[in-house]
């Protein structure tokens, strides 16, 4: 029994340039990141602990977390020998 193939598709280039060029391309005209990258990264996490601690800060404000902060502590108070 011969195994019969499918017809071989082949599909027409759309671009003249190979993968490998095209990347290729990529990389040499690639921006040069900042030297001050570094300097960037603190400042957003600074900002980022700035809103962090706004937002633990209205938490402990809220009721709901002030009630269950005094339950959490009247159990630890019951519950310690």
């Amino acid at each position: 029994m011969a195994a019969q193939s499918a017809p071989k598709v082949v599909l027409k280039s759309t671009t003249k340039m190979s993968l490998n060029e095209r990347f290729t391309n990529m990389m040499k005209n690639k921006q040069p990141m900042p030297v001050n990258i570094r300097a960037s990264m603190q400042q957003q996490q600074q900002l980022a602990s700035a809103r962090n601690r706004r937002l633990a800060q209205q938490m402990e404000n809220r009721p709901s977390v002030q009630a269950a902060l005094k339950l959490k502590q009247v159990r630890e108070w019951v519950l310690m020998p």
